[in-house]
């Protein structure tokens, strides 16, 4: 039997050279049969065992154990836990995270369209990338590195609009490049907009964007920012219930008794927009979510930060 005796340095290594951490040993893999076993023996009901097989094959045990949480105390499940309570918390979730992603849609492209308009106008087509309208000049260039990043990815893709530019001008005016920037990029440019972006006899670019939205630029760049982050979660199927947000909006005087890093700042930060943008679409929106809840009434709200008023809350008119 040969042996490499060429010195390599593993995790373990690694991590004792630098004083900082013991791990144990990775726990073996899982048949779902033995999953399902694991499940029951610490308390689960599981009335059907092949439904039980086919929903871990389909969705991950990993995954589910992160609806769990709220159903287990010292490493057991609460007695009467079943899977169906499991899974109708899941299942709430995922209808959250479509409810959220279709919300907060329009609001990235309206806030697109209204940046590329009055930046463009403003300052220019090219204006974007021009440390002089931008506060932090280190954060522009992440910005904008994260920018060439996009752009080098929808050339390979051959977006029209891309390719038409770059062939024609070798750069993409504002009102092209919103249309590949992540909502990341795009947020992260409007809070770091400085006050020399501004119209030579009018408002700051800062300014005409959030007016766009009758909200004040402070509430927007948080709102934008927070907005952001939900949208990521959503995008990536992230557990939405139960979780804690690294990422906190910044709530109006009137709704900062709802504060919090759960999930329900952030439908007060969807109303607050919708109403003053698309009033007319809030309510359609409310009795959506109205809907979806009243499917799982056996699921517990207190998780994602919801007040026993909650339906008065997001109806009331302002």
């Amino acid at each position: 039997m040969s042996v490499n005796s060429t010195p390599h340095a593993s995790v373990h290594d690694t991590a004792n050279q630098a004083g900082s951490f013991s791990f144990s040993q990775v726990k073996p893999a899982l048949s779902f049969e033995q999953q399902v076993e694991l499940m029951r023996s610490r308390g689960l009901a599981v009335d059907d065992v092949d439904e039980a097989i086919r929903w871990l094959s389909e969705t991950n045990y990993y995954r589910i154990r992160g609806y769990w949480l709220t159903f287990e105390r010292d490493g057991r499940f609460i007695q009467g836990t079943t899977l169906d309570d499991i899974r109708d918390t899941y299942r709430l979730d995922a209808g959250l995270r479509l409810w959220l992603w279709s919300a907060i849609g329009p609001i990235e492209i309206k806030a697109r369209t209204s940046l590329a308009y009055h930046m463009g106008t403003a300052c220019g087509p090219l204006s974007y990338t021009d440390h002089e309208y931008f506060s932090d000049r280190r954060a522009h260039d992440k910005s904008m590195q994260n920018f060439r990043t996009e752009r080098e990815r929808a050339m390979r893709s051959k977006v029209p609009c891309v390719i038409h530019n770059m062939r024609k001008y070798g750069c993409l005016p504002i009102w092209a490049a919103v249309e590949i920037m992540s909502m990341g990029t795009m947020s992260r440019l409007y809070g770091n907009l400085a006050d020399s972006a501004e119209y030579p006899d009018g408002p700051t670019v800062k300014e005409a964007v959030a007016k766009d939205f009758a909200i004040k630029p402070m509430y927007l760049k948080s709102w934008l920012q927070h907005l952001t982050y939900i949208r990521n979660l959503c995008g990536h199927h992230s557990r939405i219930y139960n979780r804690t947000m690294t990422s906190r909006a910044r709530m109006l005087r009137a709704d900062t008794r709802h504060a919090g890093l759960k999930a329900f700042p952030t439908i007060i930060v969807l109303k607050r927009i919708y109403e003053r943008v698309w009033p007319e679409k809030w309510p359609q929106m409310t009795a959506t979510l109205d809907t979806l809840i009243r499917k799982y009434p056996g699921v517990d709200l207190v998780p994602l930060g919801f007040p026993e008023d909650w339906r008065q809350i997001i109806m009331e008119q302002t």
